[in-house]
């Protein structure tokens, strides 16, 4: 059995929300965009097989670029769906009308059928 109390719903301000991801995504660009040649040189340095010759530095360079953007937005997007908040209770109106309206129909069957149990048993006490 559900309650029919309603839970008033906090209304929560997500106005800026699209703004605040389009400036992360520009964030993230232009650290990405700064990083990639300390991280092309990191991997030219410790990864043998790892060179860019006959490569242009300047594709290198935009390659290193997206691939850290995609590492780093992964790893925003993980962090903001661990802590996004969630919402306490997820009900609606019309399911609590649903249930409730099960619950009578319920109800009713079980007084048939009991009224038709009664019946039985007052038939066998009589024979």
């Amino acid at each position: 059995m559900t309650s029919q109390v309603t839970i008033a719903k906090k209304k929560s301000k997500r106005g800026l929300w699209p703004a605040l991801g389009l400036g992360l995504i520009i964030a993230l660009l232009v650290i990405s965009y700064a990083v990639a040649p300390a991280v092309i040189a990191f991997s030219k340095a410790n990864f043998r097989g790892f060179t860019t010759r006959g490569t242009d530095p300047q594709l290198v360079h935009w390659l290193f670029t997206i691939i850290i953007f995609l590492v780093l937005g992964a790893t925003a997007a993980l962090i903001v769906a661990l802590f996004a908040p969630k919402r306490a209770i997820n009900v609606k109106e019309s399911d609590l009308a649903k249930e409730r309206v099960q619950m009578q129909e319920q109800k009713r069957m079980d007084r048939v059928r009991q009224r038709k149990i009664n019946r039985q048993m007052k038939d066998v006490r009589r024979n």
